[in-house]
């Protein structure tokens, strides 16, 4: 394991510390859980823009024509 040195305004570290107080656990491990989640999100993000660059508008038309036109259900529509 390496070490990252990590500034952090005054305000968010306070909020911090009363998460990792209330969780249990140390900061290190709450920072680690918060990267982890944030590389999670970016490949997430990455692959969605992937799949909508392969869309097309045309395509998602037609299938959209096969639906038939329906009135809303009751409680469908607020």
């Amino acid at each position: 394991m390496s070490a990252l040195q990590v500034e952090l305004p005054e305000g968010l570290r306070t909020e911090v510390l009363g998460l990792v107080a209330r969780r249990g656990i140390s900061e290190s491990a709450w920072v680690e859980e918060a990267v982890r989640e944030k590389l999670a999100a970016d490949a997430e993000l990455e692959y969605l823009e992937v799949r909508a660059a392969r869309g097309n508008r045309g395509a998602f038309e037609q299938v959209l024509a096969k639906v038939p036109a329906a009135d809303p259900l009751p409680g469908d529509v607020r």
